[in-house]
């Protein structure tokens, strides 16, 4: 038996015969056994249904349908993205090899005779659970490490970048204050925290745990986010506005506010701004639960065709600055992936840059993101 699991760790089974007795007893037999839910139906029809409301972990399908070609169900869940990779066991009450060989060809994991034996209906289903379940952990560790491996190759660049721009601008000019090293220290501290966060994020991921989080200021996240990036804006000649509530709270890892979603929102405002354009950055608290986030800039805009594929991770949606400033295009996947991982929403709204009859110019982009607030 599976120890210590909620009731969502509950696995999911459907279970497909045209026999009322067996797919009864089955029921029953799995249940009783098993940490588990089991779902019965009688026709492929009933089948598909219940796999859209929940998503299972096994399949149980009877070979021998009467009205169905049972074989044929088996190929349009393995062909489907969402029950691709669902393990399916058949059931047949014929032990001819040429109907096991077809049910395995199609795609089924394993096969049972019938009547079953309910130790072995158990010990089978029990392995197959397990092995799916593991290797659903396997998939969601490799795509936290993906996301970790994009965060080191695309959030390190804000702060080593200002740390740069800040050391040119001292040795252009010949000289070194204090001011200029205490910024310069900060930046590196900065980086060095995003390097420590992945590290720790990491092994986190390895033990399937989430990070610690905080109540954190948004105000004095904001403050942080502007000291870091302000030298970028003034070398590309665009103003950043910033007012905060200082009553806006979250409950998160401020790093991950600050240098994974913040920064990256802001220096996309930045990219996609004109020189003596401007990016406001606004927070405050709506209907005293949530505190919503915006960041707005009177720049180029989004097509539909980009704004519709914003947050696809394949998806190629990135291009060139107006200052011919180059991207990645991993920036809004990992935003939405850590807002969502905060309990937050995301959304955009942008409409491409025109000029209107009065010769005044309208577009731009403005992204929203929406936390519960902690007071």
């Amino acid at each position: 038996m599976i120890e210590e699991q909620t009731v969502t760790d509950l696995f999911q089974i459907i279970v497909l015969d045209d026999n009322a007795s067996t797919r009864n007893l089955a029921k029953c037999t799995l249940e009783r056994h098993l940490n588990c839910v089991t779902r019965v139906c009688s026709n492929a029809s009933d089948l598909f249904k219940l796999s859209e409301q929940s998503q299972p972990d096994l399949f149980l399908l009877d070979v021998d349908l009467d009205d169905e070609n049972s074989l044929e169900i088996c190929q349009n869940l393995r062909s489907n993205p969402e029950t691709g990779k669902i393990p399916i066991v058949f059931l047949s009450k014929y032990d001819g090899p040429e109907k096991r060989v077809a049910a395995l060809k199609a795609g089924g994991v394993d096969y049972l005779d019938k009547p079953f034996y309910p130790e072995e209906l158990v010990t089978r289903i029990k392995n197959h659970l397990e092995i799916h379940r593991l290797q659903l952990n396997i998939q969601n560790q490799v795509n936290e490490q993906r996301a970790l491996l994009r965060v080191l190759c695309h959030d390190l660049v804000n702060p080593i970048f200002a740390a740069q721009s800040l050391l040119s601008l001292r040795i252009s000019n010949g000289k070194m204050d204090t001011p200029a090293a205490n910024r310069i220290l900060g930046c590196c501290n900065t980086a060095l925290d995003l390097i420590t966060h992945v590290r720790d994020e990491n092994v986190l991921v390895s033990k399937n745990k989430q990070f610690t989080t905080e109540i954190v200021s948004v105000a004095d996240a904001i403050k942080e986010s502007v000291k870091t990036l302000s030298n970028r804006f003034h070398k590309k000649g665009v103003k950043l506005v910033a007012k905060a509530d200082p009553n806006a709270k979250i409950s998160t890892n401020r790093i991950v506010l600050v240098h994974n979603i913040l920064n990256n929102l802001i220096t996309n405002a930045l990219k996609f701004s004109y020189p003596k354009g401007e990016v406001q950055l606004h927070a405050y608290i709506q209907d005293d639960t949530q505190c919503v986030i915006e960041v707005i800039d009177d720049g180029i805009g989004m097509p539909p065709e980009i704004l519709e594929n914003l947050f696809e991770e394949n998806a190629k949606v990135s291009r060139s600055g107006t200052c011919s400033e180059k991207g990645t295009g991993f920036g809004m996947p990992l935003v939405k992936r850590y807002v969502e991982k905060n309990s937050g929403t995301i959304e955009v709204e942008s409409s491409e840059r025109q000029e209107s009859q009065d010769g005044c110019t309208e577009g731009g982009t403005t992204v929203r993101l929406r936390f519960p607030n902690h007071n």
